[in-house]
């Protein structure tokens, strides 16, 4: 069943304009109500970025007051005193280290000795996360395995790529 459009009635101008004035209008009073929700809701968070900023410039103004002397007089002891136990233990030992050396000339060398890992087991005991280590030793295609086994022996290349 095909209507044909010859036979129908015109459509009426008057009618058809009323409906697509009642279209703009509603659809202008929309947008418009959208828009005033937006601003009121861009106010809002910027009076709430105002408070943080001024509340980061007062803890800024705080820490700026606390002097520095204060904290580099607790770090030097504790950086002399790690450094004195370096010392005195490589100079307790210097056969044992010795014999370590010959045995790792045979075995392989730890990985925490190894020089491409020495920077990431320092990042570890400087306190970076270990799972951050991890992503960065597997980013540069090395075995991020190693950290959990520090002492293991590598022996080539093939032991260290991931």
């Amino acid at each position: 069943m095909w209507i044909k459009l010859k036979f129908l009635p015109p459509l009426h101008q008057k009618r058809i304009l009323a409906f697509v004035n009642n279209f703009l209008i509603s659809s202008c009073s929309f947008l418009n109500e959208f828009v005033v929700k937006c601003e009121t809701k861009f106010i809002e968070l910027e009076r709430k970025l105002q408070k943080v900023e001024a509340a980061l410039i007062i803890l800024e103004a705080k820490l700026a007051s606390i002097p520095d002397e204060e904290f580099k007089g607790s770090e030097i002891p504790a950086t002399e005193k790690l450094e004195n136990e370096l010392e005195s233990s490589s100079k307790e030992m210097p056969f044992e280290k010795e014999e370590e050396e010959k045995e790792q000339g045979h075995q392989g060398v730890k990985a925490c000795d190894h020089e491409l890992f020495k920077k990431y087991f320092k990042m570890v005991q400087v306190g970076v996360p270990t799972q951050a280590v991890k992503i960065k030793m597997q980013a540069e295609g090395l075995d991020p395995n190693i950290l959990d086994n520090p002492n293991t022996s590598i022996t080539s290349n093939t032991d260290i790529i991931s």
